[in-house]
C-alpha cells in the first residue's frame, strides 16, 4: 500500500466509532426505552412514534420518554399478545391481538385473534373482526405459538395481516380455518382471505406497483422466506417450503435466506432518502438484523447484524426519517433511529466536506464503478454516502458531484 493509499484509508477509519454490526456510515441513535417486549412501530403525519408491546398497551414516545396511551383485553404469552398496529390516520390504529382463556398456567389457550380499531386520544377501542382459532368449538382455543402480527394498510383503508399456523402444521391448507393465511379487513369489518399456505408470517407490506402482498414467513431449519403474493395464491406451507421442490400450484418465494434469521417487521421505503430511496427493509430475530433489499432478484445487504438487542420490526417517518425497535428478555424495548449516510458523506463521519474527497477518488477506483450497496466491499470498506450524486453507482462523477456540493457551500456561506 503506498503512502498516499494509506493516508486516505486513515481518513476513512477516523469516521465516529458505531455498533458493531452497522455499515460504514450508518449510525444508531438510542431515541427512548419503554417496559415490555415490543412487538411493532409506526410514526404519524407529523412524525410522533408510538409502539406496542406483547401485554397490551400501546406506547407514544415523548422525547426520551415511553408514555402509555391505551390498553388492549389481552396478555402476554408465547406468541400472543397485542402483535401489532397500523395507523389509519393520526388520531386512530387499527391493531391485532389474542384472548385468552381463563387459564393463565399450562393450559392456557388462544381463543381468537381480533382486530380492532383504537381512538389514541381517549383509547375507546371498536371490534371490526374476530377470528375464532378452532372453527368447530371456540373454547378449545389453540396454541398460543405462530399467531403472525403486525398489519400493513391497504390502498382502501383495509389492513391486510397474518395469522400463523398456530404450530399444528396441517391448518394452513384447509380453506375453513383462519389459520395459515393473510386476512384482508375493511373499514366495515368484513374480512377476505387474501392467500394461504404461511406458518408464522409476523410482518407484511401492501406494494402499490405490483399490486400484490410483499410477506416474510418463518420457516423451521434454514426456511425463512419472502413472498410476493397475489390475491387467492397459495404460498406452499407446509407442503413445502425454502428451497425445496414447490407444491403443484404454489407460489414460490422471491427470497429463502440461506440461514434462519427469522423475519419480523417488513418496511416499504417511501423514497424520501437519497440513498435508500427504493426497495425494503426487513427485521430479524435470530440475527438481530435489517436487511435492504433494492429488489428481491438478488440476496439483501445486512445494513445492521449482530445487533445488541433483539430487532422486532422498523418504520419511516413521511420526511423519511428511519426507527426501528428492538427487545431484550429483560423486560425492557428501545426504539432506535437508523441515520442513513449522506450523499458525499464517503468517509461515513456524518459530514460532507473536503475530507470526502480523496476517500472519494479512492473508492471510486476500489474496483472500478460499483453498485452503492456495495462500497463497504473491497479495500477501501467506503460508505454509501460515497454516491454523491444518488444514481446508484459510484464511479468518477461522484468526485464531479461532490466538488459541485462543496462549492455550492462555500457560496452559500459567504
Amino acid at each position: 500500500m503506498t503512502l498516499f493509499r494509506g493516508f486516505l484509508v486513515l481518513l476513512v477509519l477516523a469516521a465516529p466509532v458505531v455498533r458493531a454490526g452497522v455499515l460504514p456510515g450508518f449510525r444508531v441513535e438510542t431515541l427512548a426505552r419503554g417496559e415490555g417486549f415490543v412487538s411493532s412501530v409506526v410514526t404519524d403525519s407529523k412524525g410522533t412514534i408510538y409502539f406496542t408491546t406483547t401485554d397490551g398497551w400501546i406506547h407514544r414516545v415523548d422525547g426520551s420518554q415511553a408514555t402509555r396511551v391505551a390498553s388492549l383485553p389481552t396478555r402476554a404469552g408465547g406468541n400472543g399478545g397485542l402483535l401489532g398496529m397500523v395507523l389509519t390516520d393520526d388520531r386512530t390504529a387499527v391493531v391485532h391481538y389474542t384472548t385468552w382463556n381463563d387459564d393463565p398456567g399450562e393450559h392456557a389457550k388462544v381463543l381468537d385473534d381480533v382486530i380492532s380499531r383504537v381512538d389514541l386520544a381517549t383509547g375507546a377501542e371498536l371490534i371490526l373482526h374476530e377470528f375464532v382459532c378452532d372453527i368447530d368449538t371456540r373454547q378449545h382455543g389453540a396454541s398460543s405459538e405462530h399467531h403472525g402480527g403486525n398489519l400493513a394498510l391497504g390502498p382502501d383503508g383495509s389492513v391486510f395481516f397474518g395469522i400463523g399456523d398456530y404450530g399444528t402444521n396441517i391448518l394452513a391448507q384447509k380453506p375453513e380455518w383462519n389459520a395459515g393465511k393473510i386476512w384482508r379487513v375493511y373499514p366495515n369489518g368484513n374480512a377476505t382471505q387474501w392467500g394461504f399456505g404461511l406458518r408464522n408470517p409476523y410482518d407484511l407490506a401492501w406494494d402499490p406497483e405490483l399490486e400484490a402482498v410483499v410477506v416474510g414467513d418463518n420457516g423451521p431449519n434454514a426456511g425463512d422466506e419472502i413472498h410476493v403474493v397475489g390475491r387467492g395464491e397459495n404460498c406452499g406451507w407446509p407442503q413445502t417450503y425454502g428451497t425445496h421442490s414447490p407444491a403443484e400450484g404454489a407460489n414460490v418465494p422471491v427470497y429463502v435466506f440461506p440461514e434462519t434469521v427469522a423475519p419480523t417487521g417488513l418496511l416499504r421505503l417511501n423514497g424520501t432518502v437519497p440513498l435508500l430511496r427504493r426497495g425494503y427493509l426487513l427485521g430479524a430475530f435470530v440475527s438481530r438484523g435489517l436487511y435492504y433489499f433494492p429488489t428481491f432478484s438478488a440476496p439483501p445487504v445486512a445494513v445492521l447484524k449482530d445487533f445488541d438487542e433483539y430487532v422486532i420490526d422498523v418504520t419511516q417517518a413521511p420526511d423519511g426519517d428511519l426507527v426501528f425497535v428492538t427487545a431484550a428478555f429483560t423486560g425492557q424495548s428501545a426504539v432506535h433511529r437508523l441515520h442513513v449516510p449522506g450523499r458525499g458523506d464517503c468517509n461515513g463521519d456524518g459530514a460532507t466536506d473536503w475530507r470526502d474527497i480523496f476517500p472519494t477518488m479512492l473508492e471510486a477506483s476500489d474496483g472500478g464503478p460499483h453498485p452503492t450497496i456495495t462500497a463497504q466491499d473491497g479495500e477501501l470498506g467506503g460508505s454509501w454516502g460515497c454516491d454523491a450524486n444518488a444514481d446508484g453507482m459510484i464511479d468518477s462523477s461522484d468526485l464531479r458531484a461532490l466538488n459541485a456540493m462543496l462549492a455550492n457551500k462555500r457560496r452559500a456561506v459567504r
